[in-house]
């Protein structure tokens, strides 16, 4: 497994992954349509947020591989320091591709701002999710309020 900056070349796979990532964490039983929109816009808005994050000094995109598959890929936005989107395919669950992508992306906001509280937004109902960023330190602070799908906010204390 690789980790490395995101480039252009990762754009024409971002797409499907990130449709891969949120059908597994994002539905939720009896919600239906609210979940079902909110997939297809996240999967919607995808390419054009991984683009953006690419050319913005204030992002850092990074992405983990095997051979040349994408396994997962991470956005983190530096001056108010939050993990803004974490996506990785459900298929290398368990493979450590999330846990290299979490301390990738812990260092790339460290390096700009050492002492920072680090916050991150997580689907209310993903307790896996909110496991795995317990074992970073995170920990929930309260809900998110105006979302299609219940979303807590997480936040770890530098």
């Amino acid at each position: 497994m690789q980790i490395r900056q995101g480039t252009a070349n990762d754009l024409p796979f971002i797409r499907d992954l990130t449709k891969r990532a949120t059908d597994s964490t994002y539905f939720i039983e009896g919600m239906g349509d609210a979940a079902t929109a909110t997939v297809a816009r996240y999967v919607d808005m995808s390419t054009g947020v991984f683009e953006n994050a690419l050319a913005s000094d204030n992002h850092s995109v990074i992405v983990t591989t095997q051979g040349d598959d994408l396994l997962g890929y991470v956005i983190v936005i530096h001056d108010n320091p939050e993990i803004d989107w974490i996506m990785v395919d459900p298929a290398a669950h368990g493979l450590g591709a999330g846990k290299a992508l979490m301390i990738a992306a812990l260092d790339a906001l460290a390096e700009r701002k050492p002492h920072a509280t680090v916050r991150l937004s997580v689907v209310a109902h993903n307790e896996r999710a909110k496991a795995f960023y317990r074992k970073f330190g995170f920990l929930v602070t309260g809900p998110i309020p105006g979302r299609d799908i219940p979303t807590v906010e997480m936040q770890r204390a530098a």
